[in-house]
């Protein structure tokens, strides 16, 4: 059954506009994308991941963490259409929805550029939206062509993208984290080397020394020593910065506005566009 959905997806067979009036979406990026798409009325219900536009998704009621997410959760809100992210899981929970005559729509998450306008199309053609995706694409592929002459031939600093789990718990994103590849495509070296999430010590910062330090600004305070940081290329240089989560990961209709900042933080701001 999940396969037919996404099979129908991909050929723009289905949309919603003329029989559904309930949406609940699960994945932060597809949250923002139905939203910018002009359909937010549509939606009943969003997961823990979906915090942006505040305005909107404040008022919507939450139906769990979008990697954990509990099947009631979504069932008592009594959706008509879940537009989902191919990561959320348990995938029992998503498969299970089509069974109670939802219309269940698995949307393609992956970290790269082209795999962000494909979720923008994909979504649309549920939305029956193809225009307005048209214009969000054209934007961001201008937008995004801009950066990239401009950092062309530019030294790629290194750069450490750390969040919290907690005090005492720091993580750094690997270069196959949304973050890393994000860094990656901004015109920077991730410092470390390995791939996925994995736990730091203030120590091994120093050792690193990074050119640049990004952190998530929902990290509150990590208990991260502030002395080793300034010890640092990136405190000596006051290249340490905050993002939103969401922003630098969300590879979605705002990933040209996430990589034209990114890219000013990674270049002191000496480039056309930086404020």
């Amino acid at each position: 059954m999940i396969r037919f959905v996404r099979v129908a997806l991909f050929c723009g067979l289905l949309t919603i506009s003329s029989y559904a009036s309930k949406i609940v979406s699960v994945g932060g990026s597809i949250t923002e994308t139905i939203v910018a798409l002009g359909h937010k009325d549509k939606l009943i219900g969003v997961d823990l991941s979906s915090i942006y536009p505040k305005e909107v998704t404040s008022k919507l009621p939450n139906v769990g963490y979008w990697l954990s997410l509990p099947q009631e959760g979504i069932l008592s809100l009594k959706p008509e259409v879940v537009i989902v992210s191919s990561l959320a899981k348990p995938k029992k929970v998503v498969e299970n929805l089509p069974k109670y005559g939802i219309k269940t729509y698995i949307i393609e998450d992956k970290p790269s550029i082209e795999a962000a306008k494909k979720k923008i199309s994909q979504v649309a053609s549920i939305l029956n939206e193809e225009e307005k995706a048209k214009e969000i694409i054209s934007r961001i592929e201008k937008n995004i062509a801009k950066m990239q002459k401009e950092i062309k031939g530019k030294k790629k600093p290194k750069v450490l993208f750390l969040f919290s789990r907690g005090k005492g718990t720091i993580m750094a994103a690997g270069g196959q984290t949304k973050p890393g590849v994000m860094i990656s495509l901004a015109g920077g070296v991730n410092a470390v080397d390995f791939k996925q999430y994995t736990k730091i010590s203030s120590e091994s910062i120093l050792e690193m020394n990074p050119d640049v330090i990004i952190t998530s600004n929902h990290a509150g305070d990590s208990g991260l020593d502030k002395n080793i940081v300034s010890s640092t290329n990136a405190g000596k240089n006051k290249q340490i910065y905050s993002m939103d989560m969401l922003l630098i990961s969300g590879f979605t209709v705002r990933i040209d506005s996430a990589l034209q900042d990114l890219s000013c933080m990674l270049n002191n701001n000496h480039l056309s566009y930086c404020e």
